[in-house]
């Protein structure tokens, strides 16, 4: 072999750089690399998918099914239920009391939203403030979120007893003599006015918090600007404060609404939906239809009807959102 040749023979091939060796197993490196980036954090993440579906996606999907059948204690048991269509919904829209009680959960749901929100904001706007022992009324504002609802609600109904409540007691103490063993739970709209008091006492601390994190945040600056320029308290609130946390707002007014349209502790525990049914409430009549009238096929187009109208309202809400951050 000449000198040439051996020159030749000890040159770097095309692509190779000199000095370098080919790299050797690069595609076993490849497909780890790929499965340690890709594969792997879905092995890891599967326990907790499939726990979730189980307990969230699953059971939706079988109510979802049982409200188009006429499954009952029986047929639900043998899982020998028949297939009938919309006929749970038909139901659902012709039945007098079914409406009535669609009516009153939105009436109901509306006004206690209402006024947790406002109740929410007033105590914001004073937890704010620099008032002596301003942290000891926050302690204060939080128990009753702290509360479990069955047990405030107990005592709430103990309160608003006829003959021995706190309540009626105190209105006739300070002249209202009409309300010496007044009745509450007699009537429907006063039984729903001391269930709303409940509802919102409860709800509201939440809103509260969250809206006095929105308030800690508005800086000082701008406020000061809104005083400097002879804007008052509530020209403040109006002009300056509820624009900069419309989307906090609009957040705990979907949550309030999504609590409030759910309700079943506070009803249950001090009417059971009485008198004659008449503060009955969507989750009320759903529990009732599924586990004392055993008609499981109704409760489950009941549920499925409360989960469009949540669906609907959240909809709205991101629509909402969407809005704002177009324009902004």
């Amino acid at each position: 072999m000449t000198d040439l040749q051996r020159s030749a023979s000890r040159a770097p091939t095309a692509g190779t750089a000199p000095g370098r060796r080919r790299p050797s197993g690069g595609g076993g490196r490849s497909w780890r690399q790929r499965f340690d980036n890709q594969l792997l954090p879905g092995l890891f993440l599967a326990p907790s998918a499939l726990f979730i579906f189980g307990l969230t996606v699953w059971p939706v999907l079988q109510t979802f099914r049982m409200s188009f059948t006429s499954a009952d204690l029986r047929s639900l048991m043998t899982g020998e239920y028949e297939f009938i269509g919309l006929e749970n919904f038909v139901n659902i829209a012709t039945d007098s009391h079914l409406r009535v009680v669609f009516l009153q959960t939105a009436i109901f749901g509306i006004a206690c939203v209402l006024a947790t929100m406002v109740l929410g904001m007033s105590v914001a706007l004073l937890l704010n403030t620099r008032l002596r022992g301003h942290t000891m009324l926050g302690v204060l504002v939080m128990l009753p979120w702290a509360v479990p609802a069955v047990a405030g609600s107990i005592v709430w109904q103990w309160m608003f007893h006829d003959q021995y409540g706190i309540i009626n007691w105190a209105l006739a103490s300070i002249g209202m003599v009409g309300f010496d063993g007044f009745p509450w739970f007699n009537n429907r709209y006063t039984a729903f006015f001391a269930i709303g008091m409940v509802v919102v006492w409860q709800g509201f601390p939440f809103v509260a918090l969250c809206l006095l994190a929105g308030l800690k945040s508005v800086s000082g600056e701008v406020l000061e600007a809104a005083k400097i320029d002879g804007a008052g308290p509530w020209q403040t609130v109006r002009l300056i404060i509820m624009p900069i946390l419309k989307p906090l707002i609009l957040v705990l007014v979907v949550i309030s609404t999504i609590w409030n349209f759910k309700i079943f502790d506070q009803v249950y525990v001090m009417t059971r939906g009485g008198p004659a049914r008449a503060t009955e409430v969507l989750a009320i009549t759903t529990w009732r239809e599924a586990f004392t009238q055993h008609d499981f096929g109704l409760a489950a187009a009941l549920a499925v009807a409360m989960f469009v109208i949540l669906a609907v309202i959240t909809a709205l809400y991101l629509w909402l959102i969407r809005d704002d951050e177009e324009f902004e």
